[in-house]
């Protein structure tokens, strides 16, 4: 599993992440994202809430347009959620919640390091990935939409919360995981008081992640791209010999 593909499954949604992949239902319909093979009919309506989300968008999206994508019958849709907000909070805590399990597998591919800039380049430059690899633009635009929602409510401010966590933790593991790679290859060791926090680390890679993503998603020119993966590039250089690596919430269970 790759971490371009794992990282933002619930923040962009890739194209293909595990056996989530593009596909032709029973019926014809196309099954895109992470809903491969529905198991339920919870499965099944977000399906058709992941389809008609990346389609028109929070703001044009309507139960009756979900209803449209979905292969029952859209009375189900109102039996299960109590209307769209209900929906989409739901879809977010599925992504979230297989993120989690994907990546407490610890079954990821290459090194730390190769983790730490795939996941920015993902986030930053999606085009430069391969096509499978690759973020949803119309699911990553919708998310940020989605994303401003919380500013005024609730529901969806704990979801995103809640999704910085465990981003926050997955990074802060890979970091201390990248560290250790650094520092068992080279004899500089970092001076008393000079140590860096992994948790700090990887705060400040989910922010200037969460940035780019912003302005690639709202923005045509995209000059800005290589100075800022230069630019982490450097940071990491520096600061992953300095990482304190005997974190006690390295691993990635802790909370």
């Amino acid at each position: 599993m790759n971490i371009q593909s794992t990282a933002i499954c619930f923040v962009v949604f890739n194209r293909r992440c595990e056996k989530w992949v593009i596909t032709e239902s029973e019926t014809g319909a196309a099954v895109t994202g992470p809903f491969f093979d529905p198991q339920s009919t919870r499965e099944e309506i977000l399906a058709a809430t992941y389809n008609a989300l990346t389609e028109y968008g929070p703001r044009e999206l309507t139960v009756k347009k979900i209803g449209e994508e979905f292969t029952k019958s859209p009375s189900l849709i109102y039996h299960h959620y109590d209307g769209k907000d209900d929906l989409l909070v739901d879809l977010l805590s599925y992504c979230i919640d297989h993120f989690e399990a994907a990546v407490s597998a610890s079954e990821l591919d290459g090194s730390p390091r190769d983790r730490l800039d795939g996941y920015v380049t993902a986030m930053v430059a999606p085009e430069r990935l391969e096509a499978d690899q690759s973020p949803s633009l119309p699911f990553l635009k919708a998310v940020i939409q989605l994303r401003t929602t919380a500013i005024h409510d609730d529901a969806y401010q704990k979801q995103f919360e809640r999704s910085d966590r465990v981003l926050v933790r997955f990074l802060r593991s890979t970091v201390i995981d990248a560290a250790r790679a650094e520092q068992s290859a080279s004899t500089t060791r970092a001076s008393p008081g000079d140590e860096v926090s992994p948790k700090a680390v990887a705060e400040m890679l989910q922010t200037v992640t969460r940035g780019g993503t912003l302005r690639l998603a709202t923005t045509s020119d995209h000059g800005w791209v290589d100075d800022v993966r230069a630019e982490v590039d450097r940071y990491l250089d520096k600061t992953l010999p300095r990482v304190v690596t005997d974190d006690p919430a390295s691993d990635w269970s802790g909370r």
